[in-house]
């Protein structure tokens, strides 16, 4: 297990800040297992959480949990009841799972769940970004590893360098939003919704009927993959088309 003094812990930051920019989701978890075997931490997830206007919030997972559980999580969607990630999402400061507040703490089942697969105790690093998105850096360990909170006390300067590192390098996932193109006229029409302007109003600077108005409407309702006008409205602000 590695213990790095002081003079080393830059050359390990550099080593894996040069070794994990720009590669593949693959690339980027190997990197991460190598660097936290080292400190003698076997297991990690990097966890990106977006909030979206319809409430079902785009999440990114990078781990070398077992494959199975990691399939778990995201098909049923267990981030909106995991006690760790809502923690994680009201908190700057790292912390250990028991640590958790207890009105936080109100889904012991998915601890049971995770256990089968060696993922019972275990340390956060939240990561807050501009905006209501944020990143986590989970180590996590069996429930019978005494050594797990030791080495995590002992490394906790290069745990939290690491996720920052994490987070900043963290590969880009292409979305659809990423190839949304909308023309100057969708935009003057969603510029003009946003500032609180009706169909009546819009029309009339617009220079198009009510009826058109209510067109460009369900097209954009459509085409930004939302339920309502509002829904694309906020989707587009967040998106930073107006």
């Amino acid at each position: 297990m590695l213990k790095p003094t002081s003079s080393h812990l830059f050359n390990l930051s550099q080593e894996v800040e040069n070794n994990i920019s720009g590669v593949s989701e693959e690339e980027y978890t190997e990197v991460l297992g190598w660097i936290f075997s080292k400190l003698g931490i076997d297991k990690f997830a990097y966890v990106h959480l977006e909030p979206t206007p319809s409430n079902n919030s785009r999440i990114s997972i990078y781990s070398n949990y077992p494959a199975e559980w990691v399939d778990t999580y995201r098909k049923n969607s267990l981030y909106k009841s995991d006690p760790v990630m809502a923690n994680t999402a009201i908190t700057a400061i790292p912390f250990f799972w028991n640590e958790i507040p207890a009105e936080l703490d109100n889904n012991p089942e998915i601890f049971d769940q995770s256990a089968s697969y060696g993922i019972k105790q275990g340390y956060t690093v939240p990561i807050h970004e501009p905006g209501r998105a944020f990143g986590s850096l989970h180590l996590s360990s069996e429930e019978n590893d005494p050594d797990f909170p030791t080495i995590v006390r002992s490394n906790l300067f290069i745990i939290k360098t690491l996720s920052v590192i994490a987070n900043q390098y963290r590969p880009m996932e292409t979305t659809s939003e990423s190839n949304l193109k909308l023309s100057p006229r969708e935009i003057e029409f969603l510029r003009w919704l946003a500032l609180g302007k009706n169909y009546k109003e819009i029309g009339l600077i617009m220079n198009i009927t009510e009826r058109t108005v209510k067109f460009h409407a369900k097209q954009m309702t459509e085409k930004m993959d939302c339920t309502n006008v509002k829904q694309a409205m906020i989707k587009a602000v967040q998106l930073n088309f107006v």
